[in-house]
């Protein structure tokens, strides 16, 4: 598969800016305090939107702002086209994790995120973001 063209990934970080968003509209998002299960998953999406801002300089070997916000260790990862595009799958594949504990029914994502209680209902806003993010 080819690079992503800088309007895809565009598209992506509009979207994930959508959704997390939507995830601080939520009933329960009350600072400084937030539902553990939203913010949870509203950190995971901002480190996804980080990690895909950082394309253009993984491909360029520029210095990353924040290196250690990713796994493997950006050291390990290597620089250039191929370990730019490693990082963009890993945006994706994070992108579909997301949607599947936003869009979750049996309180896995509740015991992922060390939650109690009944699992979190993230509301038709957040799954109709988390859907179009992933149609892109």
């Amino acid at each position: 598969m080819s690079a992503p063209t800088p309007e895809k990934r565009a598209a992506i970080d509009q979207k994930l800016g959508e959704l997390i968003q939507a995830i601080e509209s939520h009933e329960l998002w009350v600072p400084p305090t937030p539902n553990q299960t939203l913010y949870h998953v509203w950190d995971f999406l901002n480190r996804s939107k980080y990690m895909l801002s950082e394309f253009d300089n993984i491909e360029a070997g520029r210095a990353l702002t924040h290196p250690n916000q990713f796994r493997p260790a950006p050291g390990n990862l290597g620089t250039g086209a191929v370990a730019a595009k490693k990082v963009y799958d890993d945006v994706v594949g994070r992108n579909m994790m997301a949607q599947m504990m936003i869009t979750d029914t049996t309180g896995k994502t509740a015991m992922l995120t060390g939650s109690s209680g009944p699992p979190v209902d993230f509301g038709a806003d957040a799954k109709e973001k988390v859907r179009a993010l992933n149609s892109i």
